[in-house]
């Protein structure tokens, strides 16, 4: 899932550490969020959104994936 949680995070002079610290997660899980390698829970993306003030639909772009979404993948979907 493509993000702009770097961005966000830079303008607010957060380093990763921080930023993990303030919801509750590694410096690396915060990185790999950044990268695109790991996406969070919805429970993360809320409380990363409250950091930011801003909902989560500002950070996390929800786009038409060529992934299949774990749901298709239990169905068995194509």
């Amino acid at each position: 899932m493509k993000n702009r949680l770097k961005a966000l995070r830079e303008s607010f002079e957060l380093t990763q550490e921080q930023l993990g610290a303030l919801v509750g997660v590694s410096r690396q899980a915060i990185n790999s969020i950044e990268t695109e390698k790991f996406e969070p829970s919805i429970w993360l993306a809320y409380d990363i959104s409250k950091v930011f003030e801003c909902s989560i639909e500002d950070i996390f772009l929800f786009e038409e994936s060529e992934r299949k979404s774990r749901a298709q993948q239990s169905r068995g979907v194509v």
